[in-house]
């Protein structure tokens, strides 16, 4: 297709500050990359899967036989990064003396670091009210030497300088974001997801393209994030399903890897959008994964948000799956890439709905997740205004 010319505002800000680096096996540079950071003694933060399935053990032996002194490994992260279990990592890097951190694992680990790191830096005890504040930028100075191993691909949390903490009192989810919280190193090992289980993979991957989906229809989009954006959906659909299907495949998984975190560089700058909002919802009140929720309501959101004054964004997304869009007009176009998300969802094995998760379709009793998805900072960043109505209308038809 002819690229359109795409209107942008004529003023935009744009920050990447980790280094990024790339390669099957890269875990192996992890005592050169550390000792360069200034770290010594680790505390590495995992979640017992991980343990369990060897993966935390193919970093924690890299730092055993490196120039670095291992303090401890904190193992009892859970899904989503909780309050409770924050602040008990940041009384284990002290316990340990640990004077740096690596996170090996996928966003509930990655962002479980990133708030332990920011508690070391503060010298506070607990994450509640820092989590309260919600932006913490105000006097904020560097942290720790914190480098993150991503081992799924899809929340790109190793580079974004914002995390999503689960109040587990208040059962809802909090963006937390910070100028130093993200890694100072992201590296790109794609080996350390060869035995992540194929609906993981799926839905990662899901959320990785509801990133980049999001992110170039946001309101806040710019040239940068166009070029991120359609680049991770070319790359995940291409790659998400042959990852899927063989999770040993070195190449596909190296890209699907590079696709998230080319799609976190779009969001962090531009954030998402009511995809994002109602799954953050959907996590708090019903403990569904938070890729799997974007998984389920993303093409319900695409065909809410089909809107002239978006069509021709949408034509561009759509000619990144791969759709022959010459002809076609814009709104045609448009629902052709919310149909291809539909394929590529049975393609990869996801067909779950909210009924699957006993989500009500009563009025009164979706409310309260209407209250916490109309509250949802992303929410503010959809390309069409959501009312309340909207969101009731979205939940039913994901059902």
């Amino acid at each position: 297709m002819k690229y359109p010319e795409i209107a942008f505002e004529p003023f935009f800000t744009w920050v990447n500050r980790p280094r990024i680096l790339y390669a099957p096996g890269v875990r192996k540079e992890i005592g050169f990359e550390m000792s360069q950071l200034g770290g010594t003694r680790v505390a590495l933060f995992t979640d017992r899967g991980l343990v369990n399935a060897g993966v935390a053990e193919m970093v924690i032996s890299e730092v055993k036989n490196s120039v670095l002194e291992l303090a401890g490994v904190f193992d009892g992260v859970l899904q989503d990064a909780r309050i409770e279990v924050i602040n008990a990592g940041a009384a284990f890097y002290r316990s340990v003396k640990a004077d740096c951190l690596i996170a090996v694992g996928g966003g509930s680990v990655m962002d479980t670091a990133k708030a332990v790191n920011i508690m070391i830096g503060s010298g506070d005890q607990d994450f509640q009210p820092l989590a309260d504040q919600a932006g913490l930028w105000e006097g904020a100075k560097p942290l720790a030497p914190h480098i993150a191993f991503p081992t799924t691909a899809g929340t790109g949390c190793e580079i974004t300088s914002a995390m999503v903490v689960l109040d587990t009192k208040a059962k809802a989810k909090l963006s937390v974001t910070h100028p130093y919280c993200n890694a100072d190193l992201a590296m790109l090992d794609p080996e350390l997801t060869f035995k992540l289980p194929p609906k993981i993979t799926a839905f990662t991957g899901m959320d990785a393209l509801t990133h980049a989906i999001e992110a170039a229809l946001s309101t806040g989009a710019e040239p940068i994030v166009d070029a991120l954006s359609l680049h991770a959906i070319r790359l995940i659909f291409k790659y998400l399903p042959v990852v899927v299907r063989e999770p040993e495949n070195s190449e596909a998984r190296g890209n699907v890897m590079l696709a998230s975190t080319m799609a976190a560089m779009g969001f962090g700058n531009t954030m998402t959008g009511a995809v994002h909002a109602l799954a953050h919802a959907l996590g708090a009140l019903y403990g569904i994964p938070h890729g799997l929720a974007n998984a389920i309501m993303l093409p319900h959101v695409m065909t809410f948000n089909i809107i002239d004054e978006r069509s021709e964004k949408f034509r561009m997304i759509a000619d990144a799956m791969g759709i022959e869009v010459g002809q076609m007009d814009p709104r045609t176009a448009a629902e052709a890439a919310v149909a291809a998300v539909k394929q590529l969802l049975a393609t990869i094995g996801l067909t779950e709905t909210l009924k699957d998760f006993a989500v009500p379709t009563d009025r009164d009793a979706l409310q309260p997740l209407v209250e916490l998805a109309a509250a949802d900072g992303q929410i503010g960043y959809n390309p069409r205004y959501v009312e309340e109505e909207d969101i009731i209308t979205l939940y039913q038809q994901a059902h």
